[in-house]
């Protein structure tokens, strides 16, 4: 049956290393402790032991690519536990052989290799060639601090004395060994292998680095002859040291156990900033020796000043260094335009959120924000424009945040905020409110306002879900806000993935529409306002589902954009509603009616739609001056090469016009030099109309600049005969809506115009 082991066991050690302490420091107090020497080899064995057991329980036990360091320490323990027991079974029985110590120190430095080796074989991160020169550089720079340290302490005392016997060795064979530890110790901080605070390795080295302290006490000791190398005359202080760094070398092996039971990865890289530190750590070691030796040499001519000099310069260098390295850092995790965050930096700060989720179940969340109606800002008033605008949303995001959170850019118009802490949904909804409130004012650029909308995504954080599901959970509500007209903030809910997949099965079922004969062509009349006549018909394109009924065109539309569908749909439906309106003017008194059909910007940018459009005309023998396409502001804007095919189309005699004016962000010079012949009234307009002047001042502007610009002018969703009256008396000869008609099937909408006056001269 596998073992298996509490985390809370893994404290153990620690306890027992905390109890010494205390028993020890109270009956130094109480002047009982006459036999340190029992303390030391007790407390050796105790943790010698435990560590060799935990660690080849952790070989069978740590995952894979660990299992290599764990069998390399294991057997360094071993090495160390089997001749301790052994000795000390001799001692109770009262035989202490002058050749314990000898053997003892020998197995000491037999287990120094094999610690390094698997210091050395824990999964690190791999450098490329400019990152292992400067590790080399780090490295060379700590070991050589070390090496100062025990040349002062230790190797150059002893060979100073000339003495060379067993104690050599331990002068020399000893502090070698912990120059090698110290070179894996450093080895794993600098290239990753320690990933978080509270994980096996930061106990391991934590061990080792006291271990590391206690010898180099204990051999300077030892070489100075304060001490003898026996287990009698130890002081308590290096003794408890030393067996402090075996328990906690110990205890990782014992967490390691713990972790791999419970499967809890590791989930940072906390230590790796402070790792970056240690060659100064080393620099000011190596000089703090230099300056001791001077003083002790009691000469400050020459080597006084020399010193002194070389201190300050290389610390002004190493301060400039410092600088350097820190400007170079905020160029790699800071966005060049706007100075937020890039996604580097909003990467570990999500991945902070989820580690402080997981460990201590703190609630943060994630916004992703998507500029609504940026792109037609940035196509009309140029890409200079369109950066300064995004300047301008970046300094509101950053009062809308606090400087605890992260703000950052993705790229493009879109954006992130990480909310660290932020406790529950409606903290975080909270916060998305205020962006969108600060961005419905009107921004100020170069002196002209620009307005903007946002859609944002939001997503919390869990003790269980890692950065990438979180990031892709705001991503998914982020594209339901912008499904639902945008300008709005959408929490993420489990059921966004239905949604999801039922629009990509839609969209998928979408592309066999057109040749399965699903899509129908509706049409509205576009009727003369003063006398009811019908002069034009607009196609609008319905999808008549065999499982799903009739499908929305706000449903669809979006989704045959996306995917391209559209180019195929909007050539079916203008040949449909051209052959239609050709076969409607052979009606009494009909000649005169147009067909008015969309055009989708996508449909716009193919080069070949002005062939497309007249092989249509040729093949259903509707006049181009009959045909009239339907575009938004931002199709006509959007760049030369569209205007230049509306001009082509112009030229057959087709007219164009402009859908839904005075919603878009077009500025008024672009009607003075693009190809418009019709602009359409949006219907919010329309609905202000209320036989007041504040109701009808805007659709009143734009009729009278249709007038001045010699443009026809049609009113969108006019639904009662006030409002037709009203727009009448305006200037408005045409308009559309429920108060005429609804959509309806080619059928329907024949037998409307059989009940219509026949005038014969109203035209748009």
């Amino acid at each position: 049956m596998a073992l298996r082991l509490r985390p809370g066991l893994s404290m153990i050690p620690l306890l027992v290393v905390a109890l010494a302490w205390v028993t020890v420091m109270t009956r130094h107090a109480l002047g009982h402790l006459t036999e340190p020497g029992v303390l030391f080899r007790v407390g050796m064995v105790l943790g010698v032991l435990l560590a060799a057991v935990c660690s080849w329980l952790a070989v069978a036990r740590a995952p894979q690519p660990s299992r290599r360091a764990w069998r390399w320490m294991a057997a360094a323990w071993t090495v160390l536990a089997v001749p301790s027991i052994g000795f000390e079974a001799l001692y109770a029985v009262g035989v202490a052989p002058s050749w314990a110590p000898a053997v003892a120190q020998i197995c000491r430095m037999l287990w120094a290799p094999l610690m390094l080796a698997g210091v050395l074989s824990f999964p690190m991160r791999p450098l490329s060639g400019r990152e292992r020169l400067k590790f080399a550089a780090d490295v060379t720079t700590v070991v050589g601090g070390g090496f100062m340290l025990m040349w002062y302490f230790l190797i150059g005392p002893m060979l100073a004395t000339g003495g060379i016997g067993w104690r050599g060795l331990i002068g020399i064979g000893l502090p070698l060994t912990d120059l090698a530890l110290l070179f894996g110790v450093c080895t794993l901080l600098l290239r990753s292998g320690v990933t978080a605070l509270w994980h096996p390795a930061t106990a391991l080295l934590a061990g080792l680095v006291v271990f590391l302290a206690a010898d180099l006490y204990w051999c300077y000791d030892a070489v100075n002859d304060s001490i003898h190398v026996t287990t009698s005359g130890w002081r308590e202080v290096p003794t408890l040291l030393m067996i402090t760094g075996v328990f906690l070398m110990a205890t990782a092996a014992a967490a390691q156990v713990a972790r791999a039971t419970n499967g809890r990865p590791p989930t940072g890289d906390r230590l790796m900033r402070a790792a970056t530190q240690l060659p100064y750590l080393a620099l000011s070691i190596g000089y703090a020796l230099l300056l001791a030796a001077t003083a002790e040499d009691g000469r400050l001519y020459p080597w006084g000043g020399l010193v002194a000099g070389v201190i300050v310069m290389t610390g002004a260098v190493a301060a400039r260094q410092i600088i350097a390295m820190r400007e170079n850092h905020e160029l790699v995790v800071s966005d060049a335009l706007t100075g937020l965050a890039n996604r580097v930096r909003l990467r570990s700060s999500l991945d902070t959120a989820v580690r402080r989720a997981a460990t201590h179940g703190e609630v943060s969340a994630m916004l992703i924000i998507d500029l609504d109606g940026f792109k037609q800002i940035n196509d009309v008033r140029g890409h200079e424009t369109g950066d300064a605008l995004l300047c301008a949303f970046s300094d509101v995001l950053r009062q809308c945040v606090r400087q605890s959170d992260t703000a950052g850019r993705l790229g493009g118009d879109e954006f992130a905020v990480v909310l660290h802490k932020v406790g529950d949904a409606d903290q975080a909804a909270v916060v998305a409110r205020r962006i969108l409130d600060a961005i419905a004012r009107d921004l100020m650029i170069d002196g002209v306002p620009a307005r903007l909308g946002a859609s944002i995504g939001i997503s919390l954080t869990t003790p269980t879900d890692p950065a990438n599901v979180v990031r892709h959970r705001a991503d998914m509500a982020m594209y339901q806000a912008k499904r639902r007209g945008g300008r709005r903030f959408e929490l993420y809910t489990e059921g966004f993935e239905d949604l999801a997949a039922a629009e990509n099965a839609l969209a998928e079922e979408l592309g066999g529409a057109v040749g399965s004969g699903q899509l129908r062509v509706f049409y509205q009349p576009i009727v003369a306002l003063e006398t009811g006549e019908v002069t034009s018909v607009e196609a609008l394109v319905r999808w008549q589902h065999p499982e799903r009924g009739l499908v929305s065109p706000d449903r669809f539309i979006p989704l045959a954009e996306q995917t391209g569908a559209i180019e195929k749909i909007g050539l079916y439906v203008l040949e449909e509603a051209c052959r239609q309106v050709a076969a409607w003017q052979r009606l009494p008194g009909r000649q005169h009616l147009r067909a008015s059909v969309n055009v989708s910007p996508r449909q716009l940018a193919q080069p070949d739609l002005v062939e497309r459009v007249a092989d249509v005309l040729e093949r259903t023998g509707l006049s181009p001056r009959d045909l009239v396409l339907e575009l938004t502001e931002n199709a006509l804007v959007d760049d030369n090469s569209r205007v230049a095919r509306l001009e082509a189309l112009r030229g057959l005699g087709i007219r164009i016009a402009l859908d839904d004016f005075g919603t878009g962000y077009s500025s008024l010079r672009y009607l003075t030099r693009l190809p418009v012949d019709i602009l359409k009234l949006d219907r919010c307009f329309v609905s202000e109309l209320n036989g007041e002047a504040e109701g009808s001042a805007v659709a009143e502007a734009v009729i009278r600049l249709s007038q001045i610009l010699h443009l026809d002018t049609v009113a969108e969703g006019v639904e009662t005969a006030a409002q037709a009256t009203e727009l009448t008396l305006l200037g408005c000869r045409t308009g559309q809506g429920y108060h005429y008609a609804r959509p309806m099937p080619a059928e329907a909408l024949e037998e409307l115009i059989h009940t219509t006056p026949v005038l014969g001269t109203a035209r748009p």
